[in-house]
């Protein structure tokens, strides 16, 4: 007995070491998390006429979409970067940008400086999204590798809510303070660990490669360990970038590679950016009063966390297609009401009388997007292609929900001057019931079956 407790020491280290390392990336998407949950109060705030800084309808649209048009340019750098320089520098080198991103609000006198902290924001988070599964994949043992991930992707929704309640309470550049403190918590973390083995052997330094197996995974056979991630590297390295973009041309890669983009576009186009960005100044607009626009965002903030921890439950009991469509269902429900309670107004109706209704559809609308629209594409993009394209692929689609985001962000404003925000809630809702069409012709259902099986049925279609 003494004996096995002994020898089971060493795999508790190895268990705090890795945890360690999802930590660090669970603090980076926190941090990313912090940089969304900005965008509510303070484009309300900005917009004011009283604002010390006042910026113009326009402008709020170019600070709301330009964190977009950042993750858009910094996903394949993210990516390039984890080969080049490895996963735990990149994630180091992540935190420059959310520096000057924060040191850029702080220093805000004008809207160009927010241009500037928005863009740099955003290359940092696409940059963190592209990177951080790559390192989790190399230091994590096989057994918690999908645990480290799922941790990390909650600091993004706790980092939102965060956002929401600190930008309610105070001015931009204690704020801005205030974020700075986690971004140096990272630096020194990541000064700390060490880096992946898989990146150490890729470039020969096999010394240090042995030492960072040793206290990634302390009481494991280093050299059995070393040989075998220099077979999986050998294998990986035997097909070039070409001959993997090549890959896309086989019909059954194509064919997945096109249902990935659009489950990524319909989840823009269920209207997720603008909500979240812009629904303080939405539910100002809707004449909300029984309770102030900014607690109300905290509340939906709080929807939109509880959504995504049962979309974890739900994930692993039901259906992909039948998450996705009941999500898409309910999204459209949400997305009818809120129309149909700024019909109501610009009709004369009392805003009194309206109270339940923009609540309610926020609230419905925050969870139900969260528990299907938004992590599905994620989970079918981890089973529609084989190993050796995957990366490729994750890349591809950090791009296109780049851009994506970025579109739908830009244009809401505009849309909402040309006709309204009740004819621009219908028309995201008449969106989603195309994708409910789309996912019912278009999606394989991939849950319970194996990557063979998947490839077949791609194969058949």
């Amino acid at each position: 007995m003494i004996e096995t407790c002994i020898k089971e020491r060493p795999h508790k280290r190895v268990l705090w070491l890795q945890w360690i390392g999802g930590l660090g990336a669970l603090l980076l998407l926190f941090i990313s998390g912090l940089m969304i949950g900005w965008t509510s109060p303070y484009i309300a705030k900005l917009t004011t006429p009283d604002s010390t800084l006042h910026i113009t309808p326009a402008e709020a649209s170019w600070v709301a979409s330009l964190m977009n048009f950042g993750r858009l340019t910094g996903a394949v750098p993210g990516a390039a970067s984890v080969y080049y320089f490895g996963g735990k520098q990149t994630l180091f080198f992540i935190t420059i940008p959310m520096i000057v991103g924060w040191i850029s609000i702080i220093m805000a006198n004008s809207v160009v400086w927010l241009y500037i902290a928005r863009f740099v924001s955003g290359l940092s988070m696409g940059m963190s999204y592209s990177s951080f599964p790559l390192y989790l994949g190399e230091i994590a043992s096989p057994k918690i590798r999908g645990s480290l991930v799922t941790l990390a992707s909650c600091g993004a929704p706790v980092g939102m809510l965060c956002g929401n309640i600190i930008g309610a309470y105070v001015d931009m550049p204690v704020f801005a303070y205030i974020s700075l403190v986690p971004t140096v918590v990272a630096i020194l973390l990541f000064l700390w660990l060490p880096e992946s083995p898989h990146h150490l052997l890729r470039t020969n330094q096999i010394g240090k490669a042995e030492e960072a197996i040793a206290r990634y995974n302390p009481g494991i056979n280093i050299h059995v360990e070393v040989k075998s991630i220099q077979n999986f590297l050998t294998a990986s390295n035997s097909q070039t970038f070409r001959s993997k973009l090549r890959e896309f041309n086989i019909p059954q890669n194509r064919k997945a590679g096109l249902i990935i983009i659009g489950l990524y576009l319909f989840m823009q186009l269920s209207g997720l950016n603008s909500v979240l960005f812009y629904l303080e100044t939405i539910l100002t607009n809707g004449g909300l009063t029984f309770i102030p626009p900014a607690t109300m965002v905290m509340v939906g903030s709080g929807a939109a966390i509880s959504g995504a921890v049962g979309a974890i439950y739900l994930a692993a009991k039901c259906k992909r297609k039948t998450l996705l469509i009941v999500s898409c269902v309910g999204t459209v429900i949400s997305l009818v009401l809120m129309g149909t309670h700024f019909a109501l107004l610009n009709g004369g109706t009392d805003s009194a009388e309206l109270q339940w209704l923009i609540t309610s559809s926020v609230l419905m609308y925050e969870v139900f997007v969260h528990v299907g629209l938004c992590p599905v594409p994620s989970i079918v993009l981890s089973e529609l292609f084989a190993p050796n394209i995957k990366s490729m692929a994750a890349c591809i689609a950090s791009v296109s929900v780049g851009l994506f985001a970025f579109l739908s962000s830009k244009t809401y404003q505009p849309l909402v001057d040309l006709m309204g925000e009740a004819y621009v809630f219908w028309m995201h809702a008449s969106f989603i019931v195309i994708e409910i069409i789309f996912v019912w012709v278009c999606l394989l259902e991939t849950k319970g079956k194996s990557l063979q099986e998947i490839q077949d049925a791609l194969h058949k279609r």
